[in-house]
């Protein structure tokens, strides 16, 4: 079977001759489209923040945290030739949170378009010559998301201060990524994929900082049937200390719930994915992200579970 798979492989990438559909979160190990082809994914990724966490450990929620963020990412990728393919991936957020500070309470609804990533995957080693695939990686996010959505109502401690920049569309500034991915298959029914990235963050509006971010994802997927897939992934990122600049001071930091990500977090995510068609054509794929360990630099909040839908076309 695998003899199989490498002889289609001189004639075509490994996206088109496997009929498995990489995990919904690997970023696709290594894999590239053909010269010509296109693909269209949507994937919504929806979460709460009801609970907060300092070190290895969870704490008490002393703010009332209740914060729901629904994210739908618009990606389309092209094979500009038979090794390298372009992506713009386009994300919609809407970031709903209620919480208590002081004596105010303060709620957020903050919706719309996102920063613009656009990504480029070029093969190095292809599959048809060495029975794995690697690639290399790279993206710039756009700083195109509005940044001017803070809170609707300030904490009286905060009058006149734009706090805090998390629940915002954009950052205000360029990021760069750089990554590297590997694809093997088992059989031509059966994948693994590995990918990592590190994201390079400059300082953004109002001197903040995000924090830079190194990343990685290990997943298998497997076709049980002509029509079925299933598949498990762990996805781990870890950030640098964040910094939030000029919009805050130490004391009113400690205080917001409301902080980006800094500190190291894993994910483990099964998954099931529906080829109507026998082909991965058209697909629709559903899974679970659950949190697995973490290890986080401050007191912040973060989601247990993460739920995960995707809808592929490829023309």
């Amino acid at each position: 079977m695998k003899k199989i798979a490498l002889a289609l492989g001189m004639v075509a990438p490994l996206m088109i001759f496997a009929d498995v559909v990489p995990a919904i979160n690997s970023k696709g190990g290594a894999q590239v489209l053909p010269e010509g082809v296109a693909k269209m994914t949507i994937k919504h990724i929806q979460f709460d923040r009801k609970n907060m966490f300092d070190g290895s450990h969870e704490a008490q929620n002393k703010e009332n945290l209740d914060a729901t963020a629904n994210i739908t990412l618009f990606k389309l990728n092209y094979g500009v030739t038979k090794t390298t393919t372009l992506g713009v991936i386009v994300p919609y957020k809407n970031i709903e949170a209620t919480a208590k500070l002081g004596i105010n309470d303060v709620a957020i609804d903050n919706s719309g378009v996102g920063d613009v990533i656009m990504v480029a995957r070029h093969v190095l080693l292809p599959m048809s010559k060495y029975g794995f695939q690697l690639s290399l990686d790279g993206g710039v996010k756009l700083p195109t998301g509005s940044n001017d959505n803070g809170f609707k109502k300030a904490p009286a401690f905060a009058t006149g201060i734009n706090t805090p920049m998390p629940t915002q569309m954009g950052t205000g500034e360029f990021e760069y990524k750089i990554g590297m991915g590997v694809s093997y298959m088992l059989d031509d029914n059966w994948e693994m994929d590995a990918h990592t990235m590190f994201t390079y963050r400059p300082k953004a509006e109002h001197d903040y900082d995000f924090g830079n971010e190194l990343s990685f994802d290990l997943s298998t997927t497997k076709a049980i049937t002509k029509q079925i897939n299933v598949g498990i992934e762990y996805n781990f990122a870890y950030n640098t200390t964040t910094d939030m600049g000029e919009d805050t001071n130490t004391q009113l930091r400690a205080m917001l719930p409301f902080k980006a990500f800094s500190g190291s977090a894993g994910y483990v995510t099964p998954q099931i994915e529906f080829l109507p068609f026998g082909k991965p054509k058209i697909h629709f794929g559903v899974g679970i992200s659950f949190l697995a360990h973490y290890d986080l630099k401050e007191y912040q909040p973060l989601e247990k579970e993460r739920f995960i839908a995707r809808v592929g076309y490829i023309f």
